[in-house]
């Protein structure tokens, strides 16, 4: 029976029937392939009806599974994958953010991103309690290499948490305002890559463009424009310093078309061209080892 109490949008009837048994960790030690998922936070995904097809990078190996009810993908900070959409896919996700913890039921309508719908919903991260704990001890698990039997015990401990957490969420009164903003940016984490607008991101959490640019203004104490410039620009500075791709690889998987456009603004926002700040943090990484 469903606890009286939770969180009306949790599905905890499809993680009771199918708890999760096998948890498959991303790596990073391979340059991501094209529009891969990475984002700085760690992840977790979990297919609650259908199959969730990947790509992904498993003890240094490229690797292809597919997962199920019962089956978890979990991805600390950085970690890739590139899922592909089939349709009947209804995937939770969990976003470890900074300052949010973000939670999508992603359902697919086609095999193409854009055909995605999704419900968001999101609470401030927790800094103490068993939590960042439980998340603390996956990341050093996979920065370890394992055990891989310990990963699944873990999910579900941090699903149960998790749980507790948002009931408490819920009957806190929070800002609607804040809230969707909130959540868009999480959206944006999300979707750097893809050739968003402010009118597009609009569309999807159904609001107008002169509402967005007002949430981000009078919340969050910047434009829209510039919020997705700052997350693709710190994307880039990511792939400069870890990956060895070309400088018209890097424009566009950090959501730029036009290459001397990303170099215009990458050396606007940082005082520095990209090819310099590249030399700049391998030298300070050599002078670090």
């Amino acid at each position: 029976m469903r606890a009286v109490c939770s969180p009306g949008w949790w599905p905890e009837r499809e993680l009771g029937q199918n708890p999760v048994k096998k948890v498959f960790v991303c790596g990073r030690q391979l340059d991501p392939p094209f529009y891969a998922h990475v984002i700085n936070f760690p992840r977790l995904e979990i297919p609650l009806r259908g199959c969730y097809e990947n790509q992904l990078e498993i003890n240094g190996q490229t690797a292809r599974v597919k997962l199920r009810p019962g089956d978890a993908l979990f991805a600390a900070a950085n970690c890739w994958n590139l899922p592909a959409w089939q349709p009947g896919l209804e995937l939770m996700s969990i976003l470890f953010g900074r300052k949010q913890l973000g939670i999508s039921i992603v359902t697919a309508r086609s095999r193409k991103s854009a055909q995605l719908s999704a419900k968001k919903f999101s609470c401030p991260r927790p800094l103490t309690g068993p939590v960042p704990h439980i998340l603390e001890a996956m990341i050093e698990l996979q920065a370890a290499g394992g055990p891989a039997e310990v990963f699944p015990d873990l999910t579900r401990a941090l699903l149960s948490c998790l749980l507790k957490l948002f009931r408490q969420s819920e009957a806190v009164v929070s800002g609607r305002a804040h809230s969707l903003l909130e959540n868009i940016c999480v959206f944006l984490q999300n979707h750097y890559q893809y050739d968003i607008t402010r009118d597009s991101v609009a569309r999807h959490f159904d609001v107008t463009p002169n509402h967005l640019s007002r949430l981000f203004q009078t919340h969050g104490h910047m434009t829209f424009s510039s919020y997705l410039t700052h997350v693709r620009i710190d994307r880039a500075k990511l792939l400069l310093r870890s990956c060895n791709l070309k400088l018209d690889e890097i424009a566009a998987r950090s959501g730029y078309r036009d290459t001397p456009y990303f170099c215009h603004v990458f050396k606007r926002l940082t005082q520095a061209t990209p090819a310099e700040y590249r030399i700049k943090a391998r030298l300070q990484r050599s002078q670090a080892d």
